[in-house]
């Protein structure tokens, strides 16, 4: 991870005039892969290594996917910042949450956004819920397929 978070790899992608850097953990999405998402020591790692290129590259912004979700009060899922369509159309509160209720091509974004599944999420307080890994809603899996029946 360091030679993503190097002052030469930064240099060369605003030479290249990049402005803006995505750095996006791996989210399990099924209980096996859980050993391939970062430890808390690596995700520490990348927030301390973002605050000093943030400070040092006043030109650039960098963001961090899901880490940021602490400073942007929880995560920006199910319409709160974004969400994500699949490629059937289904309209999912974020790719690493393959969950759905409504397709967009049998209703506009403005009645996705408003779906049952994204508007209970939003006023149900699992966005807002502080969690140990990278994805709260991978956390409570269970509650948003309760949310889904």
């Amino acid at each position: 991870m360091s030679g993503l978070l190097s002052r030469e790899y930064t240099n060369q992608l605003r030479d290249f005039g990049c402005k803006v850097i995505f750095f996006i953990e791996y989210v399990p999405v099924n209980e096996d892969t859980v050993e391939l998402a970062p430890g808390d020591d690596k995700r520490e790692m990348l927030l301390n290594e973002l605050e000093l290129l943030r400070n040092e590259y006043d030109d650039m912004l960098f963001l961090s996917f899901s880490r940021d979700e602490k400073t942007s009060g929880g995560c920006l899922a199910a319409g709160r910042g974004f969400f994500h369509i699949n490629s059937h159309g289904g309209a999912e509160p974020c790719p690493a949450s393959p969950y759905s209720d409504i397709n967009v091509r049998d209703s506009t974004l403005l009645e996705a956004l408003d779906s049952k599944l994204f508007t209970s999420l939003r006023d149900g307080g699992i966005l807002l819920d502080n969690h140990e890994g990278s994805c709260v809603l991978f956390e409570h899996k269970d509650e948003v397929e309760r949310i889904l029946n």
